[in-house]
């Protein structure tokens, strides 16, 4: 089978969605396919070159202008409209590879929407992007709750607010404008994300597909330096509001049991926080941090959509105690393989950060649990799915148009 991957930003960009992205695509090299990767031309990489045995084609359109508007330069965002040029230059490359799947990720569906191939349409929904400019589902500040969904003047407001009208107020627009009907499939990564995202969309039309991670996510490397000796609580992630960083700062000042938080963060974050936080941290060392610590926190105030820290943290063995919002709570099995607190909730999250810690043979339940559990979102387990929903929409391209979902949004 030939699948050529559409999506925003691609290596040398880092990220969750980049990072699946590219695994999925050695995956299905791997297994005997051909991978292509098409993505925005950024200048700090060729616009055409192998990545292994994937063909990566960075194309240049329109949206090169909107680099100034990026939040983070190392991110390039397509809007959520179609890009003339870049349509054009998709075409093309449609054209030359053919491929069997086109499979978009991001806002680049926007531009393959235009497009008119006999190839399969598949796009995974990894973030909220289907229906909320922010990609969040967070209205305004609004922490701790799930959006209750879009509606054309409160998203309008909401990603002004966010991004400034020049930015949002478009943004917004080109959502409530898009339609979906050229999808023939779409792989939201949890229940969570189907639910919120496509309302009204033909049970046919949707089937649930996790991110994953390597199968071997859990051969540590070698234990940080900076790994304190004993238990010690780990945090991994953006130093953000929005992940629970202050939620988690208020909890471990209120915990019976004196034990020290590590913390973890990406390149570039910054954070004035009680207690040390590490970057630039390999990820066979993150590993390690997590097998050693006695639990792995993810106290998320918005409703995470899938969060592959916790699922690493249970192919390490250790038990999280995770937010009960968004896909964490498909994720984290109450009293099983973790334990789930309210967002936003520091009493909530001290108290069950010390009855895991009270109790080590519980923990070591719960991390037992959490190895088994982890092995659904291995790569030998999700890539086999992935393919099975290629040949389910390629064996049924003869099948007639048009949709009756519609917009496939509401």
């Amino acid at each position: 089978m030939r699948v050529l991957h559409v999506t925003d930003n691609y290596a040398p960009a880092t990220g969750g969605l980049e990072r699946v992205v590219r695994q999925l695509s050695h995956e299905l090299t791997a297994r005997g396919h051909e991978a292509h990767v098409a993505t925005l031309a950024r200048p700090d990489a060729p616009a055409r070159e192998r990545d292994g045995a994937v063909e990566v084609h960075r194309l240049s359109g329109l949206t090169r202008h909107l680099r100034r508007f990026a939040a983070d330069p190392n991110h390039l965002f397509h809007p959520t409209a179609p890009d003339p040029v870049l349509v054009r230059r998709l075409r093309e490359l449609v054209e030359r590879v053919r491929p069997d799947v086109v499979h978009a990720h991001s806002w680049m569906l926007h531009s393959c929407l235009s497009l008119d191939f006999p190839g399969a349409l598949v796009v995974s929904l990894h973030d909220y992007g289907l229906v909320c400019a922010k990609k969040t589902l967070v209205h305004r500040d609004e922490l701790d709750a799930t959006c209750s969904g879009p509606a054309l003047r409160k998203c309008l407001g909401c990603a002004a607010g966010a991004y400034g009208a020049v930015k949002g107020v478009p943004l917004a627009l080109g959502l409530a404008a898009a339609r979906f009907d050229r999808v023939d499939l779409f792989l939201p990564i949890n229940e969570a994300m189907a639910a919120a995202s496509l309302r009204g969309v033909a049970r046919d039309r949707v089937r649930v597909v996790p991110s994953f991670v390597a199968d071997e996510v859990a051969t540590p490397g070698p234990l940080p330096d900076f790994a304190p000796p004993g238990d010690f609580i780990l945090f991994v992630g953006a130093v953000g509001e929005h992940k629970g960083i202050g939620v988690l700062a208020e909890a471990h000042r209120r915990m019976s049991h004196r034990v020290p938080v590590v913390a973890i963060r990406p390149p570039g974050d910054t954070a004035d926080l009680p207690w040390p936080v590490h970057s630039g941290v390999p990820h066979p060392q993150i590993m390690a941090a997590m097998a050693a610590a006695a639990v792995v926190v993810v106290p998320s105030r918005w409703p995470e959509p899938q969060g592959l820290v916790a699922v690493e943290a249970l192919a390490a063995g250790t038990p999280v105690v995770a937010s009960r919002i968004g896909g964490l709570q498909e994720l984290v099995e109450d009293g099983v393989t973790g334990l789930l607190v309210p967002p936003g909730d520091p009493d909530a999250l001290a108290a069950a950060l010390d009855d895991l810690l009270d109790d080590p043979a519980r923990r070591a339940r719960m991390g037992e649990a959490g190895r088994v559990s982890a092995r659904g979102y291995f790569a030998s387990a999700v890539v086999p799915s992935v393919l099975a929903a290629y040949e389910s929409v390629t064996a049924g391209r003869s099948a007639a148009r048009p949709r009756s979902a519609g917009r496939g949004r509401r």
